[in-house]
């Protein structure tokens, strides 16, 4: 199945458009973004394991290189990448380290006699995990603690060698395969670790932190803290192909579902031919909401794209964009659940037909249900959300207290009003001005709940007292998802 699997993958990248949109990743051109976007939906759909691993190679190898990377690390690896003469891996997870990627254990001590970094994994919990491609990849995106005099400057990324043109592994490179799993076969997972590998120091990727000649430490970013975050923001591309596979996944499973259930014929009136078991409302009923929670989330989708390929076309970081970081963050746990939830009910929907293989829907159930987990556990996800409404309510107060304060008390007045007995609507519950008026007022009342509940944990614990934290957490994961969901209605379709 991986050998199946690499041999698609050099057919699919060799074909000239999937060759065409590397040049423009490389060459950074209008709307690249997008159009990349789309052809990961379309290869995840063919078969969702070459899709994965071309991610794996483009959009996170690459996109490693691309948004990490200086110009010159572009010219030198995007190039040979794009004519297929290595392939890459992305090493960030460890053993002991996947969501905290601030506490990576991997290092990269800087000797500067030799002028090179020496990686090194100093203990089991060090080894990078969970690595796709590592049993056939030839250089890895390795994230490390830059150490300069024994001063660690923080993770960084660094282009490591692993095996050499003939796949054999470079000395103190050590790959385990990591074998069986739930799906996703075609892509090999592995286990890596480095025992005093060297490295030039110009496979630094330096955009946001660089290294002299002296082992003088160079940064345009002086805060520690926000150089990480502005390393992390950059990979936000390959996070909304994530939830680009998984529409492909979700359109697949109810392309699937509908059409059995078209031709499928179950019961009906007496004497009479059986009718479609499309046409019993409790077919209906699963299967609509959710294509139409596909369709809501296309639109979505392609919209946070184009804000994507606005900013990096423009020369804008992509840590200056907090809102579309959480667009896209809410955008992955919100698409990867319900593509769970969607996939499930397709399943049951197909009766044993669905439970076939070779009918697709169980494949993707199984190849899909890590989207959860990789490029962001969804939970976390839900707190980068959380933490931007945090930040816009508290910002709003700082610049304007007084306007902010009696704004908030005329909504929460109008808002307690409209939901009274005295409430007076002419909008039908059908129409898009009322669906959008009560998703917004949904946020609103969470938001608010929220803020109050955290002044509350504040003000007890100020007075010594100890504060409930489930209450709390249930609000802000609350707060959250539910802004995730409100970001397919109408304001993001237009």
């Amino acid at each position: 199945m991986r050998t199946l699997t690499l041999q698609r993958v050099k057919f699919t990248m060799g074909l000239p458009l999937l060759k065409r949109a590397i040049q423009e990743q490389a060459e950074k051109t209008k709307n690249f973004v997008s159009r990349s976007l789309v052809i990961g939906e379309v290869l995840s759909m063919a078969d969702m394991a070459t899709g994965v691993k071309c991610g794996i190679i483009y959009w996170l190898f690459g996109g490693a290189v691309r948004n990490l990377g200086s110009p010159a690390h572009v010219t030198k690896w995007l190039q040979p990448l794009q004519e297929q003469k290595y392939t890459g891996m992305f090493a960030m997870t460890e053993r002991g380290h996947g969501s905290n990627v601030r506490g990576i254990q991997t290092e990269a001590t800087f000797d500067l006699s030799a002028q090179e970094f020496v990686i090194d994994t100093p203990c089991e919990n060090a080894e990078k995990m969970y690595i796709g491609n590592s049993m056939y990849g030839n250089y890895a995106a390795v994230f490390a603690q830059l150490i300069l005099n024994g001063r660690s400057h923080g993770p960084h990324c660094f282009i490591v060698p692993v095996r050499d043109e003939n796949g054999s592994l470079h000395p103190g490179v050590t790959a385990i395969d990591m074998m069986y799993k739930e799906g996703l076969h075609g892509v090999d997972n592995g286990i890596l670790r480095f025992d005093k590998v060297r490295i030039p120091r110009e496979n630094l990727l330096d955009k946001f932190g660089s290294v002299a000649p002296d082992g003088q430490y160079h940064s345009p970013i002086k805060d520690r803290s926000t150089r990480f975050n502005a390393m992390l923001a950059a990979l936000t591309p390959s996070r909304l192909a994530v939830t680009f596979q998984a529409m492909g996944s979700m359109k697949l499973g109810l392309t699937i579902a509908i059409r059995y259930s078209h031709s499928r014929r179950q019961f009906g009136p007496k004497a009479k031919e059986e009718v479609k078991i499309i046409e019993h409302q409790t077919q209906n009923m699963r299967l609509m909401p959710h294509l139409a929670t596909a369709l809501a989330l296309t639109f979505v989708s392609r919209y946070a794209g184009v804000l994507l390929d606005k900013d990096i076309f423009s020369g804008k970081e992509l840590v200056n964009s907090r809102s579309l970081q959480a667009l896209v963050a809410g955008l992955k746990a919100y698409s990867t659940w319900e593509n769970v939830s969607c996939l499930q009910d397709c399943r049951e929907c197909t009766g044993g037909m669905g439970y076939m293989m070779e009918n697709r829907i169980s494949g993707l159930k199984c190849d899909t249900d890590v989207f959860v987990t990789f490029e962001g556990d969804n939970v976390v996800m839900l707190q980068v959300v959380v933490r931007e409404l945090l930040a816009q309510y508290t910002k709003q107060y700082e610049k304007r207290p007084l306007s902010s304060l009696l704004q908030n008390w005329a909504e929460s007045g109008s808002d307690k009003l409209r939901t009274s007995v005295l409430a007076f609507n002419v909008d039908t519950v059908g129409s898009l001005a009322f669906l959008l008026k009560a998703v917004n007022f949904r946020e609103r009342v969470l938001q608010r709940g929220l803020v109050a509940r955290i002044y509350y944990k504040v003000f007890t614990e100020e007075r010594g007292k100890p504060a409930p934290q489930r209450d709390l957490y249930e609000n802000i994961y609350r707060a959250s998802s539910k802004t995730a969901k409100s970001w397919k209605g109408p304001e993001c379709s237009l």
